[in-house]
């Protein structure tokens, strides 16, 4: 019969045979090894082990400080390092930063550094607003050594603007740290040392050790050593591994004598284990694997493994039972909890929708009601609107939002007692319908009081505008014809003209209003052409030229860049556009130049209004599209005006699709303004 075979039909015989390798094989052969083993070879592996030790060791240091790198790249990319740049830094970045440095568990200080060189955020308080000296941060993100600190330093820049460095973080990592990756046996020595400075970390034997090269072995009369360069930013570092050569050699000679004596014993005590355990290690498993198969086919939990034991294997049955057991009441109850979850679901998602369809504040209570008793199945639910009604019950209470004071402010109460539910869940549940009806009630608050802020502003725009208009233009109508057919003198004639400049002006605040209430109001029409970009500017560029040549400016319009096409827009609005910007370059610009160019490309039509005048400065960037807002300037105090017109000129530009953007290097420097659509 074949051997193979004999042994490949029963586990029992593959127990035997396996117990004997096992068991026996390895003693032999460590027994033979050991009688031709010398010195040399002992040392030899020792060496060989060591050099082992040391390159993992060096991995693992080298994967450490690579870490703490990548640590520190990825908390200076984090969108809170933008903190740095306001006052309250302290608050968030410090506590991310302490939190990081308490998670390394190692002496290590993280910290911020602004361009200044300023620590304004760390881990270690004591270190907070001193100056540190950035001279060594060279590139956008590095490491380096001084004396036994490791400094890993990575630039922060701004998350709206990649190209803006605020400063830098910095992680201040003591290298007496790595102490934990070295070895501490009374046989084995290891320490790491600076080959430049024999700076060492760890205990230091003081071996006089030539670093010739990355790594090698040393053998003199006390020790077996071998060393490591490490890499990147300690490469001029090294770990030493020396072990103790007397003690290395005293156990070979007891060792060979000792197993030589126990090796018979030793082959008739496997002999006769592998012989009697083998049966009895496998018939529980026999056994287990019997009633796995079972319960697999027929689903049925009850079962259980029958122990007569109380090794190892009754063990692992009583476990098996346990777990049969567990797994069975588990899969009972996910069951049921699966079942109410989902059932809890559909019915959150119905009684959202339902009142999220209500329109009043009373019709939001009334079906809310509704909607719960369903769930509850309580018919006695009931509002109440005053808290003194509630005090002594733990009802389930509404608060809304007062908008005028930014507070909550109690609404009333769901006469239902949510802490009766014994269970999480369903406290939850109905927690998630009161939060649903607050915020239905805000939000029905929120539109009435802004519809009734909408309509009263419109009617007050509407009736003023028209009470103004009529007294102005009968104004503007008696001075004309006044100037026009009556006799006066240059004085009168002055005084006239004053008075119709005046009412021509206020007349031009009020349509500037209008247009304000109509865009806002969405009742700004845009009545789309096929134009002429070109003679549309012509035009304006015609209408302007006299304003600019009574104040001797150059006045330029430039289009030899655009390629002529088909556009479709609202030649109206596009050239009251370009008007208000041509006025303000010439109302802003005593002398210089003043440049209107036409350009395009495949997505966008450019118009650049560009002046020599008094610019802006960068502070005041923000309020230029401002309603009602106009800027002071030292420079330039004269002009008056609604400042309502760039901010017109943009909402107009974004009916248009398009956008108006202001650039200026400051006061005193000029203005340029891009509008594109």
């Amino acid at each position: 019969m074949n051997i193979a075979y004999f042994f490949h039909k029963s586990l029992r015989r593959k127990l035997f045979l396996v117990l004997i390798i096992i068991g026996f094989l390895p003693f032999l052969t460590l027994l033979i090894y050991t009688l031709f083993l010398s010195e040399t070879k002992i040392l030899n592996k020792i060496v060989i082990e060591q050099l082992e030790r040391t390159n993992s060791v060096a991995r693992l240091i080298n994967n450490h400080l690579s870490a703490l790198s990548k640590e520190v790249n990825f908390l200076s990319s984090l969108d809170l390092m933008d903190d740095i740049l306001v006052e309250d830094i302290d608050k968030r970045v410090s506590r991310l930063l302490t939190q990081k440095a308490d998670d390394f568990n190692l002496d290590v200080t993280l910290f911020c550094i602004n361009l200044e060189g300023l620590i304004i955020a760390s881990s270690n308080k004591e270190i907070l607003y001193k100056k540190f000296d950035t001279a060594a941060f060279t590139h956008e993100r590095a490491s380096y050594i001084k004396e036994k600190e490791l400094y890993v330093y990575s630039k922060i820049h701004t998350s709206f603007d990649n190209d803006k460095t605020t400063g830098y973080l910095v992680l201040r990592y003591n290298l007496n740290n790595l102490d934990l990756y070295l070895t501490h046996q009374n046989t084995i020595h290891s320490y790491i040392i600076n080959s430049t400075n024999a700076v060492a970390i760890g205990e230091n034997l003081a071996l006089k050790l030539d670093f010739a090269t990355d790594t090698n072995s040393v053998i003199n009369a006390a020790h077996v050593i071998v060393y490591k360069r490490l890499s990147s930013v300690m490469q001029d570092w090294y770990i030493v591994y020396a072990v103790d050569k007397n003690i290395a050699l005293a156990f070979l000679d007891d060792f060979i004598r000792f197993m030589l004596t126990i090796s018979i014993f030793i082959f008739a005590f496997i002999l006769y284990f592998s012989l009697r355990y083998s049966k009895d290690i496998v018939k529980p498993i026999e056994e287990l694997t019997k009633l796995t198969n079972e319960i697999t086919k027929t689903q049925d939990y009850s079962a259980k493994v029958e122990i007569n034991s109380t090794d190892e294997i009754a063990t692992l049955s009583d476990s098996f039972n346990k777990m049969i057991q567990t797994t069975s009441l588990a899969l009972a109850k996910l069951e049921e909890e699966n079942s109410l979850r989902l059932k809890r679901f559909t019915q959150l998602i119905e009684v959202f929708n339902t009142i999220i369809q209500t329109k009043s504040e009373d019709e939001c209570i009334n079906i809310s009601i509704k909607e719960i008793a369903k769930l509850t199945g309580k018919k006695d639910l009931y509002f109440i609107e005053k808290k003194d009604e509630t005090a002594h019950t733990e009802f389930a209470e509404l608060y809304v939002n007062d908008f005028e004071k930014d507070t909550k402010i109690f609404f009333g109460s769901i006469a239902l007692d949510i802490k009766q539910f014994e269970d999480k869940n369903e406290r939850d549940f109905y927690n998630s319908i009161a939060s649903m009806i607050t915020l239905q009630l805000d939000k029905i608050r929120l539109i009435k009081r802004t519809l009734g802020a909408s309509n009263a502003k419109s009617a007050f725009i509407s009736n003023i505008s028209h009470e103004l208009r009529t007294p102005l233009n009968a104004i503007i109508g008696a001075t004309q014809y006044m100037i026009s057919y009556e006799t006066l003198s240059d004085e009168q004639i002055d005084t006239l003209s004053t008075i119709e400049l005046s009412a021509q002006y206020l007349l031009e605040m009020i349509n500037e209003v209008l247009d304000i209430a109509k865009i806002e109001a969405g009742k700004m029409e845009v009545n789309l052409q096929n134009v002429n970009i070109i003679s549309l500017l012509q035009n304006c560029y015609d209408m302007l030229y006299p304003l600019a040549s009574d104040k001797e400016l150059e006045f330029t319009f430039s289009f030899d860049t655009f390629e002529p096409k088909d556009y479709e827009t609202d030649p109206k609005i596009l050239q009251q556009i370009v008007l208000n910007l041509l006025s303000n370059a010439i109302k802003f610009t005593e002398k210089g130049k003043i440049s209107l160019e036409l350009t395009n490309d495949e997505h966008y039509l450019y118009i650049k209004v560009q002046d020599e005048g008094i610019g802006i400065a960068h502070e005041d960037m923000d309020l230029l599209f401002h309603d009602f807002i106009q800027l002071k300037n030292t420079i330039h105090t004269t002009q008056q005006g609604t400042g309502l017109g760039l901010s017109l000129s943009k909402k107009m530009a974004k009916i248009l699709h398009g956008d108006i953007e202001v650039f200026s290097e400051g006061v005193g420097y000029g203005t340029s303004v891009i509008f594109k659509i």
